[in-house]
């Protein structure tokens, strides 16, 4: 089974940063990261594998995880990954302390985690690699941005793309990514 490989999809400008020092961490919200998965994942949606005791939390020997994997609409699924349901300072929550939010921030973060693992999805934030923005060129072309505008299959990628044109080139193309952002936004009504 082959997935969508999403690597190379987060930009910049879908990235935050939360804490300081030693907790310092980029990472790009879980509502944007299932916005990119449908925008690019058409079909796939997460879903948690149930404990034994039939609720989502899986004991573990001090705590508690989720298994979180991802089903398309043709039925096929990934495997499931673990994610353990911790505090602020990544410790485990004794199991009997779990509480309703404990459980629903751990299903967001454990979206994002299987995300990254099973289609590379900000797989770079993880990996503490650079994120570049593939759409900044100064030299590119109204040919190469056109191109690159047919490719697009949001409209809010169509509007991150505009964001770094260079001023002459939003000049010219305005017209043209209004109706790119028309086009797409009719076709996700249908």
């Amino acid at each position: 089974m082959s997935y969508p490989s999403l690597s190379g999809v987060v930009t910049p400008n879908l990235i935050e940063s939360i804490g300081t020092g030693k907790y310092a961490a980029s990472y790009v919200n879980w509502s944007r990261t299932m916005q990119l998965l449908r925008d690019n994942a058409s079909g796939w949606l997460p879903f948690s594998v149930p404990a034994s005791d039939g609720g989502v939390v899986h004991r573990a020997p001090v705590g508690g995880y989720l298994l979180i994997g991802f089903r398309n609409a043709d039925g096929s699924e990934t495997p499931p990954v673990p994610q353990a349901i911790m505090d602020n300072r990544n410790n485990a929550i004794p199991f009997d302390a779990i509480t309703a939010r404990d459980i629903t921030d751990t299903h967001r973060r454990g979206i994002c985690l299987a995300a990254a693992l099973t289609f590379g999805l900000a797989y770079e934030l993880w990996a503490k690699v650079d994120v570049e923005n593939p759409y900044k060129r100064t030299d590119a072309s109204k040919e190469d941005i056109v191109e690159q505008l047919a490719n697009l299959k949001s409209p809010q990628a169509v509007r991150d793309l505009y964001k770094t044109l260079p001023v002459n080139l939003k000049e010219a193309l305005t017209e043209v990514f209004k109706s790119r952002v028309a086009q797409l936004e009719h076709a996700n009504k249908e």
